[in-house]
């Protein structure tokens, strides 16, 4: 099915935010913190599906048809005022991750601890070989034995043991790329107060956070310290920010951001605030059904994420489409496409449209494994769930950070302006009464020029030239000619 300009048909735009119906977890979740903090149900949502990256971007790969299989991190903003408990629900969320990073500290302090003491009596042992073996070279004699041994004693050199960091607050881009390098290769950088990453000093290097969307490779050199590469890297980014705090960033690195796909890769909230209704009422009987089952389902796969980090030799199971699901994924991939193209939906949005299929395989992936595990395939159901999402969070993304371009605001203001004509019943009008009576940029001759050519490519209108040089627009150009209308028009306008 084609939409009247030709383009395959997708979601209707700006539509009201849904529960998933195949994802029962999830939407008992969604329901359980809705009743518990009150907060707006897309800021909710888009929390939940940033905090299941962080669980699960270390362990799975997302299929997508027909493409390939990468991470399924997410890069996730939630714009909302102050007041709106962002707080509340990241802290609620990220409560089971929190508890896990604090015991993993606990153990690496352990751990630690004893490493310090071998690694003593490790520097003792050598101190002692080395000397024997420095006073058989003074005396001549034979060291075979001893550097067999001293050979044998390296080998057994402790190792010092590595404190994985999942969640960082606050960092450098390289901070944390050292830790994607050295630790696990999967983290987080989270704020509810975003200032502090989008003004902070990761805003400038937003080149590399792309790469780490994509889990591509790339090299850390450095004069002062040693280089080292990142590689097969997942990094999930979580941003709750007010509005004033996008605005600054977009008047400092806007144009950036856009023009090097930076901002395409987000999924985008701007819920209504629910400030000034939310009442109490007494009972809160069930309110943490939801959150309670989600904790237990957390719990198991941080035990899994232990395990990982333990076993470095642990593989990431691909988590991969039904049949069924397949062929809609692809079919949905190839009507995102076709509207990248002139006057398709993402005609000035093209490298958010690009993302959005990916964007929605990843979000697919993360809810199939949270509910059904790393065995089962992903289900049509699960898939559908997960176009609603990236199509209602694609619709802010667009309102907010897609502008249209001046010259389309332009055929827009003339375009309404050519409505009222024919609401009057005309259908031809002189060029310079355009300017005259138009709007107030048409004024400009270059730019009613441009702005009409426009229009005659969309077919809307059509350029006549009457013997004098008179340059006419006609409103109905696939319409049989009208002789009376031209009548009247010629006489007004003395046309000859």
């Amino acid at each position: 099915m084609n939409a009247p300009n030709g383009l395959p048909v997708l979601p209707e735009m700006n539509q009201p935010l849904q529960r998933p119906s195949s994802c029962p977890l999830t939407a008992e979740l969604v329901g359980s913190l809705i009743l518990s903090t009150q907060a707006p149900p897309d800021l909710i949502l888009i929390g939940v599906l940033s905090t299941y990256s962080i669980l699960s971007q270390g362990l799975i790969n997302a299929e997508r048809p027909g493409v390939g299989v990468g991470p399924p991190s997410l890069y996730t903003i939630g714009i909302s005022d102050s007041g709106e408990r962002k707080s509340t629900v990241f802290k609620k969320l990220l409560q089971p991750i929190v508890e896990f990073q604090k015991r993993q500290n606990d153990e690496h302090a352990q751990r630690l601890a004893y490493y310090e003491a071998e690694a003593e009596v490790f520097d003792e042992a050598l101190k002692i070989l080395k000397k024997k073996i420095s006073d058989r070279l003074k005396k001549g004699l034979s060291v075979e034995e001893l550097t067999q041994q001293l050979g044998a004693l390296k080998r057994e050199e402790p190792m010092k043991p590595k404190n994985v960091q999942l969640i960082f607050e606050d960092a450098t881009t390289e901070a944390i790329a050292r830790e994607l390098s050295e630790g696990w290769g999967s983290a987080a950088l989270v704020s509810d107060e975003g200032a502090t990453i989008l003004n902070g000093r990761i805003a400038q290097d937003l080149p590399r956070i792309n790469k780490l969307w994509a889990a591509d490779p790339f090299a850390v050199n450095r004069a002062s310290s040693d280089s080292f590469t990142v590689e097969d890297a997942r990094l999930t980014l979580a941003i709750m920010a007010q509005p004033s705090a996008i605005d600054k960033f977009m008047k400092k690195r806007g144009d950036e951001s856009l023009g090097i796909g930076f901002l395409a890769r987000f999924l985008v909230c701007n819920p209504s605030s629910t400030q000034g209704s939310r009442f109490l009422t007494g009972s809160f009987e069930g309110d943490e059904d939801g959150y309670k089952n989600y904790l237990k389902r957390a719990n198991e796969i941080l035990r899994k994420v232990k395990s990982s980090i333990e076993d470095s030799g642990t593989q990431k199971k691909v988590i991969r489409f039904s049949e069924e699901a397949k062929h809609y994924w692809i079919d949905l991939y190839n009507r995102i496409e076709a509207n990248l193209q002139v006057n398709g939906r993402f005609q000035h949005a093209r490298d958010h449209g690009s993302k959005l299929a990916e964007n929605i395989a990843r979000i697919a992936a993360l809810l199939s494994y949270i509910e059904y595990g790393e065995d089962e395939p992903i289900p049509l159901g699960v898939l559908m769930d997960a176009e609603t999402m990236g199509f209602y969070f694609s619709d802010v993304f667009l309102r907010y950070f897609q502008s249209l371009p001046e010259y389309l605001k332009d055929v827009s203001s003339l375009r309404d302006h050519f409505e009222s004509v024919r609401e009057d019943g005309r259908r031809y009008l002189r060029k310079n009464r355009i300017r005259q009576s138009g709007p107030s940029r048409m004024r400009d001759k270059y730019v009613l020029n441009y702005t009409l050519d426009s229009l005659m490519q969309f077919r809307e209108i059509s350029i006549l030239v009457a013997n004098s040089g008179m340059v006419i627009v006609d409103l109905y150009p696939g319409f049989p000619h009208d002789a009376e209308q031209w009548r009247i028009f010629c006489i007004e306008n003395e046309v000859k």
